[in-house]
């Protein structure tokens, strides 16, 4: 699972989160005080997805593919 962050866009403090955080507890964490400044600049974007690993192309045939062993 992804786990995500909650940071502070007044002093950056910054913290991991849980996993499987809905939409009504995102807003419920993002509408209270930084506990470390107390501003109300918590934000708690969601994790971005791991990136596609690609597949490795095949080697170009070099002419010796399919010929017998000698």
């Amino acid at each position: 699972m992804a786990r995500g962050t909650v940071a502070c866009g007044s002093c950056e403090l910054h913290w991991v989160r849980p996993a499987g955080v809905g939409e009504f507890e995102r807003q419920a964490i993002e509408s209270r005080p930084c506990p470390a400044c107390g501003a109300y600049t918590l934000t708690c974007p969601e994790p971005k997805p791991a990136p596609v690993r690609g597949r490795f192309a095949r080697p170009a045939d070099d002419g010796w593919a399919g010929r017998p062993a000698a």
